[in-house]
Order: structure tokens, then C-alpha cells, then sequence
């Protein structure tokens, strides 16, 4: 099974958040260990097909979709972000950066583009003495390999709606295309293995 995205119904903010908690689709069995935050809402939000500006409205009501927020546990409420992901709260804290890497984080989206074909991307790469991808230990990039642009690494309704690509030129991170998000982990489990335990150090 995997999950397509499809063409977004036009809805209210409050008529989203309302179609949310009849249901929502994010199993954690489709998340890798140590996924980052904007990983998972990219999952979620083509899951659920949500657009950027909706999700962005129903994580942070009080910030501006374009603005967004730094995916840091001291700017999201974590407890909102529980209700709507409906993900276990080690989880969540896991994907963010915490307090002390505040301000302290490259602001650019770092990623692997094996990573990126299985539609994966590490809290990890955000760090700034990390410069290799653990399971792949390819050199973490930072720029598009199409266009040169650079994504910020933040939450915000662009960011959100070009998931695994370039938020300038929307060209894919990946070595192919990634057109489906697979219900099963193409991640081989030795790579899981080897993010896991990078994250314990």
C-alpha cells in the first residue's frame, strides 16, 4: 500500500481541524527512528491531504503560514502538536532540536539524498557537528542539486508543501522522484540500526 497525494478538497480551517479528529492517518510504523519533525508533517500532510497553509494554521493558529516556526520543543506546543499527529510524545521530542540548540542550528535544510529517496530525514543533519549521514555516510548536503537554492529548515506552508524537494524550484532531493509515501520503510533495517544509535549517543 502506499499513500498518494491527491487533489485538496477546499475547506475551512476550523472545517480541517474538524475532519481531523474524526481521524487522521500517520501509523508510526511509517516514521524511522530520529525522523525529523518536518519529515513527519510532510508524511502527515500528504496522508491526510492537508495544504501547508491549513497544517501550519492548526500547529500554530497565532503564527502566519508564511512565517512559520523553527522546528525547536520550545517554539511548538508540544502537546497540541500530540493531538494532531496523534504520535507518542518521546517521538515527538526525539524529531525536535531542544532548547539548547536554539538558535544554534544551521538554519539550512540539510539532508541525504538516499535519505531522501526513502523519504526519510534525521533530527541528526540539523546538528551542527554532524556532517555525514549515519546510515549511508554520504556528506549531508545543503543545497538543491538542481537549482543551487537552499530550503530553510523550518516549519512554514512552502516548506510543508514540497515535501523531500527544493522550496524554491521544487525539484526532488532524491536521486529519482518520490512520487508515493510507502506505508513500509524502505530503509533497511542495518540503517535504522545505525540511526538508532547515533541518536542514543
Amino acid at each position: 500500500m502506499a499513500l498518494k497525494r491527491s487533489i485538496f478538497p477546499i475547506l475551512e480551517f476550523d472545517e480541517w481541524e474538524l475532519s481531523l479528529t474524526r481521524g487522521s492517518a500517520l501509523d508510526p510504523k511509517w516514521l524511522v527512528p530520529g525522523e525529523s519533525l518536518v519529515s513527519i508533517l510532510w508524511k502527515f500532510a500528504s496522508a491526510n491531504v492537508l495544504p501547508g497553509e491549513a497544517l501550519m494554521h492548526l500547529i500554530s493558529p497565532r503564527v502566519g503560514p508564511p512565517e512559520g516556526v523553527a522546528p525547536v520543543n520550545i517554539e511548538i506546543a508540544l502537546r497540541r502538536l500530540r493531538q494532531i499527529l496523534r504520535l507518542p510524545t518521546d517521538v515527538l521530542r526525539v524529531s525536535m532540536l531542544g532548547e539548547a540548540f536554539h538558535g544554534r542550528a544551521p538554519q539550512a535544510f540539510r539532508y541525504c539524498r538516499l535519505c531522501a529517496s526513502h523519504g526519510y530525514h534525521s533530527v541528526l543533519y540539523q546538528l551542527e557537528d554532524e556532517d555525514r549521514c549515519t546510515a549511508h555516510q554520504q556528506l549531508l548536503r545543503r543545497q538543491c542539486p538542481y537549482c543551487g537554492g537552499v530550503t530553510p529548515y523550518i516549519v512554514n506552508a512552502s516548506v510543508i508543501a514540497a515535501p523531500f524537494r527544493c522550496a524554491s524550484c521544487h525539484s526532488h532531493f532524491s536521486y529519482g522522484q518520490l512520487p508515493l509515501f510507502s506505508t513500509i520503510s524502505a530503509m533497511r533495517r542495518r540503517d535504522r540500526d545505525a540511526i538508532r544509535r547515533r541518536l542514543l549517543l
